[in-house]
């Protein structure tokens, strides 16, 4: 069964209170928005909300989010606390969504609003929704088809993904092809942003950065992520006669076991900083497993690596749209072949692959998708309205 006694309780609770707000006319002027089931700012909500109040419109935007995670909002921003009956109301009533994570069941949706489902990875390595039914649970495959059928709008970073989302998504509506909101930055280079990054650790300017951002397993085993980081760091130091240190960035799904990892002043703790984004921008180079994170990092050209222990038991897992072997990015089962292939980079024929691999994906990367967006949200604020709906 999807649901026990309880949950069924507290199901039509849900449903009774979308319909119970219907009685509050829809306010055209707002936005109500969500990011990764309530865990703070950031991702692509983030980029699209600082849009509209870089361009100044005189629209409400409410945030939905854990009050422990709720920081770094910028003044503009309202915030409801995630899942309350204040955020349904709230929800209820606001001319546009914009969510990067699936819908609960009971989410109701009225005829004048308009949904935009942002997603939360770019191009995906692991397959996932459709693709990977079997491994997924009854309940959340009844909540992603459930919340495709609400969404008005999906956002695309490249024509793979356009694809993906027609035949894995259970979506048939429309797609905006215009790149990734959170990846805007990646292109268009903020130097303020790294400094940013490098205050918030107290990293000195001359200080190289390699960013260690694996996923998680299903079974939350921590036991693959065993980087041997000073011999890493030792290897660089020695090559460029430059000072290193690494950011450990673990998982949302995972960021609590972070804290059983051991840290100094080379080895830091960056798995409660709030944007994934910011890091990556601010890193030299990035070590991964299996995370969508990669995809997102070369946009800037930097050397990415895949640091991979458990390869065959994760491919019976969690089969990929990609043989890992065939991206452009040096793969290592141990630590050794790690820093050999660290030691060993060329950059030139790294360029070249990645650009193969851009052509082969088709890649949107102009800088502006968080412009487009906002675009096509003023388009649905501002058109003649067909109808009002109160019910």
């Amino acid at each position: 069964m999807i649901f026990n006694m309880k949950g069924i309780i507290i199901y039509w609770i849900m449903v009774t209170l979308y319909y119970i707000f219907r009685l509050f006319p829809i306010q055209k002027n707002k936005i109500f928005i969500q990011n990764f089931n309530g865990k703070g700012y950031g991702d692509n909500p983030k980029y699209i909300a600082e849009e509209i109040i870089r361009r100044g419109f005189d629209l409400v935007l409410v945030w939905a989010a854990r009050p422990e995670l709720s920081k770094d909002l910028p003044k503009g921003i309202r915030i409801v606390p995630y899942k309350s009956i204040r955020a349904i109301y709230e929800e209820v009533t606001a001319k546009i969504w914009i969510d990067d994570c699936r819908k609960q069941l009971y989410v109701r949706k009225r005829k004048a609003q308009y949904y935009i489902q942002t997603w939360h990875g770019t191009v995906n390595l692991k397959k996932i929704e459709k693709d990977a039914e079997q491994k997924l649970s009854a309940y959340y495959v009844k909540q992603a088809k459930h919340d495709s059928t609400l969404a008005d709008l999906f956002i695309s970073d490249s024509k793979f993904s356009s694809q993906l989302y027609r035949s894995a998504f259970w979506y048939n509506g429309d797609i905006l092809e215009c790149g990734s909101p959170r990846d805007d930055i990646f292109i268009n280079k903020n130097q303020k942003i790294k400094d940013k990054v490098k205050e918030y650790f107290n990293i000195a300017d001359n200080t190289k950065i390699i960013l260690y951002a694996p996923t998680f397993r299903d079974n939350f085993n921590v036991d693959v992520y065993n980087i041997d980081y000073e011999l890493i760091l030792n290897g660089l130091r020695e090559k460029t006669n430059e000072p290193w240190l690494f950011l450990i960035r673990m998982h949302p799904s995972i960021s609590e076991k972070s804290k059983y990892f051991k840290y100094n002043e080379v080895i830091l703790n960056a798995s409660n900083y709030s944007d994934m984004q910011e890091l990556l921008f601010a890193s030299d180079m990035l070590i991964t497993d299996y995370s969508n994170c990669m995809f997102g990092c070369i946009l800037m050209n930097k050397p990415v690596f895949l640091y991979i222990t458990d390869y065959e038991q994760y491919k019976n897992e969690r089969d990929c749209y990609f043989d890992l072997l065939s991206l452009p990015f040096p793969f290592a089962v141990n630590n050794g072949d790690l820093l050999r292939n660290m030691l060993n980079f060329d950059d030139a024929r790294y360029l070249n692959l990645l650009e193969s691999f851009f052509q082969k994906i088709g890649i949107f990367r102009d800088g502006n998708a968080s412009k487009k967006v906002v675009d096509r949200i003023t388009t649905e604020l501002y058109m003649e309205e067909k109808y009002v709906d109160y019910q």
